[in-house]
């Protein structure tokens, strides 16, 4: 079984590639993972985006309105969390990347709404977490666990092979390609083998932390 801590961008589009890719390992390998998605929003996360997506040739807006985008998605992601779990603000975030990265949507209310109404989501719910210290508080939460791990940048990914004795993990930084998330996460014997063949990878070793 493999354990995964995803650190993204709320909406970076590097991001939500990745996301793409680690799910299809996992459906395409059949595996027993748990999987946690943390977003967090810093400024050179922002600044890291924007430049992806003047390579990707997007027609971009300015830093305030990304880092604004960024800090209200975040704070939306975190009051579903709390008021529908995590399945439903994951499927938010994703549907919301996915808007913004692949159909050249704009973060505005009605964007949000739109979504809300797809997944079944109530406003008023939300609207009222929003204004409550709980939101706060999760997001701090998120924040010590990137702290603790030294998350340099997003979108960073912690995957971590329970079936192993020890408590050492591979971190992979940046834009990782869907042949090396199969290779790492494959059954193979060589597996600790492959990691030298595998770009942006670190080995840590960290107390391991269960997220509930």
């Amino acid at each position: 079984m493999f354990e995964i801590f995803l650190f993204i961008n709320p909406i970076g589009i590097y991001c939500y590639e990745v996301e793409k890719r680690i799910q299809t390992a996992i459906k395409d390998l059949d595996l027993d993972v748990s999987y946690h998605f943390i977003p967090i929003a810093t400024v050179s996360g922002v600044q890291d985006d924007i430049i992806r997506r003047r390579k990707d040739s997007q027609h971009l807006c300015d830093l305030s309105y990304f880092t604004l985008a960024t800090n209200q998605a975040l704070e939306i992601y975190h009051a579903i969390k709390i008021a529908y779990g995590n399945k439903k603000a994951r499927a938010f975030l994703f549907e919301l990347q996915e808007r913004l990265n692949t159909d050249g949507s704009i973060f505005e209310d009605s964007l949000i709404q739109e979504i809300y109404k797809q997944l079944d989501l109530d406003p008023a719910t939300i609207d009222q977490l929003l204004d409550s210290k709980y939101i706060r508080e999760s997001i701090d939460q998120d924040q010590k666990l990137a702290k603790q791990w030294q998350i340099k940048s997003t979108p960073t990914v912690i995957i971590f092979n329970e079936d192993k004795e020890n408590d050492t993990g591979v971190l992979l930084e940046g834009l990782v390609s869907q042949s090396e998330l199969n290779q790492l996460l494959s059954d193979s014997e060589k597996n600790d083998q492959q990691l030298n063949c595998v770009s942006k990878v670190n080995i840590i070793s960290t107390n391991h932390l269960r997220l509930i």
